[in-house]
């Protein structure tokens, strides 16, 4: 989900509790009104009940049903929510891994470095294919890719790079 989404679907929560309250308290108020004139007649229950079914239909079409929970329910049962975070992470690393590639020459330390550096940036661009795609067979690549790449850029070898170009000694 990103930050758009988040913020709809806050707001559709926002909207739904505010609801609620507002359901509470007016009910609250018809059946204070209802006690104090004394009839014999419950009618502060046709509004509840009336307004109930209102509350339950908005219950569901915020909490329960629709395509929205089918996405949300899609991701969490396939791991795409884990799946697109892990991407934005591995993107971080990878675009981090690039810059320290290229602001050393590292073909002087470790020729076969820039054969890697080629891998990376053909495996982010995979991966951002992938990611474009809602096929299931494209989301079990995608987190193969994600899993080799993850694999790699997080090998000692990285760590070793990633303190050489801060200056620092290796161990």
């Amino acid at each position: 989900m990103n930050e758009e989404q988040a913020r709809e679907r806050i707001k559709e929560l926002k909207d739904f509790y505010t609801h609620i309250t507002v359901y509470i308290a007016v009910n609250a108020f018809l059946l204070g009104v209802n006690v104090i004139t004394g009839t014999d007649t419950w009618w502060f229950l046709f509004p509840l009940m009336g307004w109930g079914i209102a509350i339950v239909i908005h219950a569901f079409s915020v909490m329960g049903t629709g395509h929205k929970w089918e996405q949300r329910k899609m991701e969490e049962l396939t791991g795409l929510k884990n799946t697109r975070d892990e991407i934005q992470q591995l993107a971080e690393r990878t675009d981090s891994l690039v810059t320290i590639m290229s602001s050393v020459n590292w073909e002087k330390i470790d020729p076969e470095l820039m054969d890697t550096r080629k891998n990376l940036d053909s495996a982010r661009a995979r991966i951002a294919e992938l990611k474009q795609s809602s096929d299931p067979a494209s989301q079990a690549e995608l987190t193969r890719e994600i899993e080799k790449l993850e694999a790699f850029v997080t090998s000692p070898k990285f760590e070793y790079y990633d303190m050489a170009a801060d200056g620092k000694p290796p161990n």
